[in-house]
């Protein structure tokens, strides 16, 4: 699981950049929210993107290079997991950044 992050009360548009390493053929990361970071049960999946503008649903396939997904709403808590294995590539991996606004 990727890192927890506290969102602000008040930032209701967030988006999400996913960046995969160069080679990278095959993967899922899935995002997801609870209201307690340190919950040990399975945290809530995000559903598609609240943003008609964003064509990318949760979760996202990985095999090409940079994703973005949007969700429009409040969240306490949110992480992404890696659900199926991110492969390919000499290093595979996968970066995700986090942007918030009003």
């Amino acid at each position: 699981n990727g890192l927890i992050l506290g969102i602000p009360q008040g930032v209701h548009y967030h988006i999400f950049y996913v960046t995969a390493t160069t080679g990278v053929t095959s993967g899922v990361i899935t995002f997801e929210t609870s209201d307690d970071p340190d919950y040990a049960g399975t945290w809530a999946a995000l559903p598609e993107s609240t943003d008609p503008a964003t064509t990318q649903d949760n979760p996202l396939t990985v095999a090409v290079a940079k994703l973005i997904y949007t969700y429009i709403g409040e969240l306490a808590n949110v992480r992404a997991r890696i659900s199926t294995t991110i492969a390919g590539g000499a290093t595979p991996g996968v970066t995700v950044k986090y942007r918030g606004s009003h």
